[in-house]
């Protein structure tokens, strides 16, 4: 699926949480928002019978192993809960959001204003593995309205055993019914023919309710993602009667932890608990998601502790050590981010940027640890936008020579190769949209200071928003852009979507005969060391190539009141995202005060 949704969109979950985010995937992973592509990994492959799931994504935290040193204290990529606390019911969670109250129907939309309130009532077939648990460098899929399930040997064939003691919320018009195969049906029917998540069932021949517990997909050829987004956020099962009575628009009904109270546009919306949820007690009474879009009042309820959880509330390493000083007692992780978002991006319709030469020099110019160092003050990573998680077991650096022979700055090379390419004294006319300093005006400042002293002019021009987008989404940016990479939760998002001559998620104008051939075979790969190695190979050729310059990335972080338990935000690619999973932490958060 083609994920269109930018940085500013992707924003919390994505893009500030860890400019792209933090844990690792395994099963599923990422999204943006009504454009978000798929997400997902392959390491033990697709479930072929079961409860849960690893899909292929398995790694190593990073260095340090555990967390990231912030003012001299490790905060970690995930926590436990303190020994001694005994998980009590009962107070209201009080949430300051900066998405808005707008149509319910999860079909229509991806965003925050959209898709939230229905993963706070609703439930999906599958889910992912959440929480303090939670492996931050593998996301796992997991049990919900499915209990278990089967693949057939040939990947054609899903059959999906359900929960047998699922009702539906005890309000008009579904009156508490009971739940079965048919209702999944109609949801992903649905989807199937409408709506902005139509691509994730292009590969669906038949969803069939074989009985009231039974459910079998049948596709039309092998997809080894395919679970991923049954797992996500994006594919919520909705009532057949909301959408009959025309009410799906501004009403959610559903089989979830919460009952949704009432919602309002400016205001934003309030929940009950479910007294009888199937999945198990919920602990809170109430939720409260109260519309707060100004960073600076977010941040002084939160101190005041007045919020027990703020969506803009140091969500930069950066902020974090601010907010420590006057708050030493909030809970804390940090994200590492496993892909890119940011990359100087070429017109290669040019024959200026088709001569490789160039585009390796550009990147043995760029020194990518004086960016961290300087435009995120020793807070980043620097990476491919293809997911390493995908491939290796850790991630690589340039001294390991998995990043390619034109990963490390070498400028007396560099300036050897844009002389041989007649390029000696190369003009780089660069547009970008300043989505946020760590991301594009601080590292582009450095950068063009690094091109100056190699005897290169980037002219790095900041556009707005509208000017900018409007170029770069549809691949027509005349030179050079400081483009950024569409997420998903899948591992074809980035090898098919990113890198398909013919996919509309391509804006790199990559045209790569051995790409493309690859992208098709890897995408119905169903044994998983066969399709690592495909990726690898195409990990391999795009750096190569120097088809796009990666920047640094920033590591993000996420804070909690001391008196908010149970909830983690942590997952990789954005699969499990403050801003819009609110609802999947729901049985296990407390309030501890």
């Amino acid at each position: 699926m083609v994920n269109d949704q930018e940085p500013s969109r992707l924003a919390h979950a994505l893009n500030r949480r860890t400019l792209l985010r933090g844990s690792a995937l395994a099963a599923g992973g990422v999204a943006a928002a009504a454009l978000l592509g798929c997400g997902s990994d392959e390491d033990e492959g697709p479930p072929t019978g079961g409860t849960a799931s690893t899909a292929t994504a398995t790694a190593q935290a990073g260095t340090p192993a555990d967390g990231i040193m912030v003012a001299g204290k490790l905060i970690p990529f995930n926590f436990p809960e303190p020994a001694g606390k005994t998980p009590k019911a009962g107070g209201t969670a009080t949430f300051a959001v900066t998405w808005d109250v707008s149509t319910m129907d999860p079909s229509k939309s991806a965003a925050g204003g959209t898709i939230t309130i229905p993963n706070i009532v609703y439930n999906r077939l599958l889910g992912f593995k959440r929480g303090p648990a939670a492996d931050p460098f593998k996301l796992e899929i997991v049990p919900e309205l499915a209990k278990s399930w089967e693949q057939s040997p040939d990947g054609l064939t899903y059959t999906f055993k359900l929960e047998p003691a699922v009702k539906w919320q005890n309000i008009a018009p579904v009156n508490g019914r009971a739940f079965s195969a048919a209702d999944v049906k109609f949801a992903y029917d649905r989807y199937a023919k409408e709506g902005v998540h139509r691509p994730y069932f292009t590969n669906v021949k038949s969803v069939d309710a074989t009985d009231a517990t039974t459910l079998k997909i049948t596709l039309n050829k092998p997809q080894p993602d395919f679970l991923v987004p049954l797992a996500s956020r994006y594919t919520t099962i909705h009532p057949k009667e909301l959408v009959d009575g025309g009410d799906i628009d501004k009403k959610a009904i559903g089989t979830g932890p919460m009952i949704l109270k009432g919602a309002d546009p400016g205001v934003g919306a309030t929940f009950d608990k479910s007294p009888d949820y199937w999945m198990g007690k919920v602990l809170i009474d109430s939720l409260v998601c109260k519309v707060q879009k100004d960073g600076a009042a977010q941040l002084a309820a939160f101190r005041a502790k007045q919020i027990d959880f703020g969506y803009t509330v140091g969500t930069t390493v950066i902020e974090l050590e601010a907010l420590l000083k006057t708050n030493p007692d909030i809970q804390a992780n940090t994200s590492r981010p496993v892909t890119n978002t940011f990359s100087l991006s070429f017109n290669l319709d040019l024959p200026k940027w088709q001569d490789v030469r160039t585009r390796r020099a550009i990147s043995m110019i760029m020194d990518r640890k004086e960016i961290i160092d300087i435009a995120l003050r020793t807070y980043g990573v620097s990476t491919p936008t293809m997911p390493w998680i995908f491939i290796f077991d850790k991630p690589p650096t340039a001294e390991s020579g998995l990043l390619g022979k034109w990963w490390k700055t070498d400028v007396a090379e560099a300036k050897k190769l844009l002389e041989a390419a007649g390029q000696a004294n190369l003009e780089m006319p660069m547009i970008y949209y300043n989505y946020g300093d760590s991301s594009n005006k601080a590292p582009n400042e450095v950068l063009v200071n690094q091109f100056q002293k190699a005897g290169v002019k980037l002219d790095a021009r900041a556009v707005d928003y509208t000017e900018f987008n409007s170029q770069w989404v549809g691949s027509k940016f005349p030179e050079v852009a400081d483009g950024w990479a569409a997420q998903g939760f899948d591992t074809d998002n980035f090898f098919y979507q990113h890198v398909r001559s013919d996919s509309p998620g391509n804006r790199w104008r990559i045209k790569d005969a051995e790409l493309d051939a690859w992208a098709d075979q890897q995408r119905s790969e169903i044994n998983p060391q066969k399709r690592k190695e495909i990726l690898r190979k195409m990990w391999d050729k795009t750096l190569d190539q120097a088809y796009r310059i990666e920047k640094p990335s920033a590591i993000a972080a996420t804070v909690y009141q001391p008196s908010l338990r149970g909830v983690r935000w942590v997952g990789v690619l954005g699969a499990n995202s403050y801003y819009y999973d609110i609802g999947a932490q729901l049985t296990s958060m407390w309030l501890d005060k």
